[in-house]
């Protein structure tokens, strides 16, 4: 890692209140002034919801707004803060954010569907999930504290009570990992893996085994490059009945996945369905 790109993540910005983060705020408390939905809606229709453009116009609005924004997607509801969150600035102002991959994931899944988000940030997947079935269970992981603390608080004012959000790194080991991030992204993460690490480290087969969760419908997976340690081992080992219907998996070039999920998911009878610009959508029939 350059110095220049990553930095750890203090013990201050995991616990600072970022645009509201008490259990007794109630969502609305940051509702878009008159001259920030105009800035939201010019935006969303013209090239600077784009690249180089998108941070500097989410942090004005955020600003304008008094430090943070709260907004509604897909039935689900955000709090978009002053973070350096490009996750959060596409909901903001793109209001399609990755709808192709959603409805994947959504399409022909039971109302009791079950599915898990890991490295699931702010909720851009979870929340949608939980909120399109609420008979089901979502169960998201990340291993960035602060974008935990987001998702909960996000559940809450969504009253997404079918989600569990856990705070942990994904491998094909168990124990412990220090964390960095993107200097230019809070929610883009590295994990070291070292005895005394500040964020726990899972296999995923045991979160599951602990969550309850015994058939996935759909899987959602975005580590930062460390998917293949995570999913292809659970891919490998995994009972027929236990493996994901639909996977999302974020690619690793133009047209590649991930060496190890991608053979993986071969040997276990996985049809790819189609790559967005970020993303692999594969199904098993």
């Amino acid at each position: 890692m350059a110095d220049q790109v990553w930095r750890a993540l203090s013990q201050g910005e995991i616990a600072a209140d970022a645009g509201g983060d008490a259990a007794g705020d109630d969502f609305g408390r940051f509702r878009p002034k008159a001259l920030v939905r105009a800035g939201i809606a010019l935006a969303r229709r013209t090239v600077l919801r784009r690249g180089a453009f998108r941070s500097p116009v989410a942090h004005l609005l955020t600003a304008l707004n008094g430090g943070a924004v709260d907004i509604g997607f897909r039935g689900a509801c955000y709090r978009v803060g002053g973070d350096r969150n490009l996750i959060e600035y596409g909901l903001l102002l793109v209001p399609e954010y990755n709808a192709t991959e959603i409805d994947f994931l959504l399409r022909d899944a039971p109302e009791d569907a079950a599915f898990v988000d890991i490295g699931c940030n702010v909720g851009l997947y979870a929340l949608p999930l939980a909120v399109a079935r609420p008979a089901g269970r979502v169960v998201a992981v990340d291993a960035n504290p602060r974008m935990v603390a987001h998702l909960e608080r996000n559940a809450r004012f969504s009253a997404a009570g079918n989600l569990r959000v856990l705070h942990s790194a994904v491998s094909d080991v168990a124990g412990r990992a220090d964390l960095s991030i993107r200097k230019n992204d809070v929610a883009i993460v590295a994990i070291t893996e070292t005895p005394d690490g500040q964020v726990p480290v899972r296999r995923l087969a045991d979160i599951l085994a602990d969550a309850g969760v015994t058939r996935i419908f759909g899987l959602k997976i975005d580590i930062e490059g460390h998917e293949d340690r995570a999913l292809a081992p659970f891919l490998r080992e995994a009972a027929d009945a236990a493996l994901p219907r639909r996977i999302v998996i974020e690619k690793a070039g133009a047209a590649a996945d991930h060496p190890a999920c991608a053979a993986a998911m071969l040997a276990r009878g996985y049809r790819l369905e189609g790559r967005t610009r970020n993303n692999s959508c594969y199904r098993l029939d």
